[in-house]
């Protein structure tokens, strides 16, 4: 059975990843703390710190495939030099790690953030950081072929309570007296994390057909407005909660349209399979 690394493992698309590939993979994970691997409970995968020394894994288990998903998102609750670390050194490293003991795949977790036409102020030392790394990446080169993933607005059950789906459907479901918010007419693909695990999945099935590097974008190739997002959610939750739509600006430079570009995921043989009302459901929204 290969052996797929997977940073970042207890974070919620490594949980996921982990648990579904463990079904064809020997999975070994690196974290940046072991004490509470929460979203990892009744499974038992080889979990190494951040804080040993990573070289250990590579020499402890021939890895086929690096899935490098780890990441800090901002400097507010962490140091710009630990956001470096993360985003840019650590990558490298085991990037540079794996050509050195001749792993086969890096598959490297992006942001549509990343764009050069967006020059949006939410998450700018992130979006940065992302850039930067990738640059890196391709500047290193290597035996080791080196898949770039660029994740759209991912969805799903064990997502951080701090992010917009979950952030707002706990407001509705609490029936807050009011929440304010932009207009919404900003549109994201929105696509749900079991989609996600699966073109994780077909990349890694159909890796040895592909260039030294490649590049995907992950999403459903559908643009929804945050509008009917909360008003979906609204209706779903039964809320009796008053949207002030318009009571807040737009962030500086506000992304207002974005869809994944899904051909060549599609043509690998990969299609998202869940609707955002399936997904709700799925979340237990209602």
């Amino acid at each position: 059975m290969r052996t797929v690394l997977i940073t970042g493992i207890n974070g919620f698309l490594c949980s996921h990843l982990a648990k579904e590939l463990s079904k064809d993979y020997k999975i070994v994970g690196l974290a940046n703390s072991i004490k509470n691997l929460y979203r990892l409970k009744d499974y038992s995968f080889k979990v190494y710190s951040s804080s040993d020394e990573i070289c250990t894994i590579f020499k402890e288990n021939k890895i086929f495939a690096i899935i490098h998903a780890a990441t800090v998102y901002s400097r507010s609750t962490d140091s710009i030099q630990n956001l470096f670390l993360t985003n840019i050194l650590l990558p490298v490293k085991l990037y540079e790690l794996a050509n050195r003991f001749k792993v086969a795949l890096f598959l490297n977790t992006d942001s549509f953030f990343n764009n050069a036409k967006y020059n949006y102020s939410f998450l700018p030392e992130y979006t940065l950081s992302k850039k930067h790394a990738l640059e890196w990446l391709k500047f290193l080169k290597g035996g080791c072929k080196l898949i770039n993933l660029k994740i759209f607005h991912m969805y799903g059950p064990d997502d951080s309570s701090d992010k917009f789906i979950p952030q707002i459907t706990e407001e509705l479901k609490n029936n807050l007296p009011h929440i304010d918010i932009t207009l919404g007419e900003q549109t994201r693909d929105f696509i749900y994390i079991s989609d996600v695990v699966e073109a994780y999945k077909m990349v890694l099935q159909k890796s040895s057909l592909m260039e030294t590097f490649e590049e995907f974008e992950v999403g459903t190739g559908k643009e929804t407005s945050i509008k009917e997002i909360i008003l979906k959610i609204k209706e779903l939750t039964q809320s009796v909660t008053k949207l002030n739509f318009g009571a807040l600006e737009y962030r500086s430079n506000e992304i207002m349209n974005s869809k994944a570009n899904i051909k060549a995921l599609c043509n690998l043989g990969w299609a998202p399979q869940i609707t955002i009302e399936k997904g709700f459901k799925s979340m237990r929204v209602i």
